[in-house]
């Protein structure tokens, strides 16, 4: 530990009550929300898995902050809610990954459909000119 910085045990916790609170409510906003998406058919499960992580990271963060506030203080920040939003910018780097792969995925099946239909949009057209001749 620095020789500066007080011990761990002396360090009050940072996050007030009421703050918490606000965390898990939109922690359990964010999953009803996912949870309506999905059931609605407007957002396919494989997609809602990573949203309920993260609302299930958010919501356990909060609940938790003791825990937050030592893994925050180990890997050298003594502002939890900065670690808080460290963890917040993690989960959405994730999401944006995730996210990628499929649009990448995506985008080469488009592709190759597209090739499929001139392939079969040809072929077509020959045979509509052998049937007429």
């Amino acid at each position: 530990m620095h020789p500066n910085l007080p011990p761990l045990e002396s360090l009050p916790i940072g996050i007030q009550l009421r703050t918490r609170v606000f965390v898990i409510l939109v922690g359990l906003a964010i999953l009803v929300f996912i949870l309506n998406l999905v059931r609605k058919k407007q957002l396919r499960e494989q997609y809602a898995l990573l949203w309920i992580l993260s609302s299930i990271v958010l919501c356990l963060s909060a609940v938790f902050i003791g825990s937050v506030e030592k893994v925050s203080h180990l890997v050298g920040i003594y502002y939890p809610p900065a670690f808080l939003f460290l963890i917040a910018i993690l989960m959405i780097l994730v999401l944006q990954f995730h996210f990628s792969t499929v649009i990448s995925n995506l985008r080469e099946q488009n592709k190759a459909l597209i090739q499929d239909v001139g392939i079969l949009t040809s072929e077509v057209k020959a045979l509509r000119e052998r049937q007429d001749t």
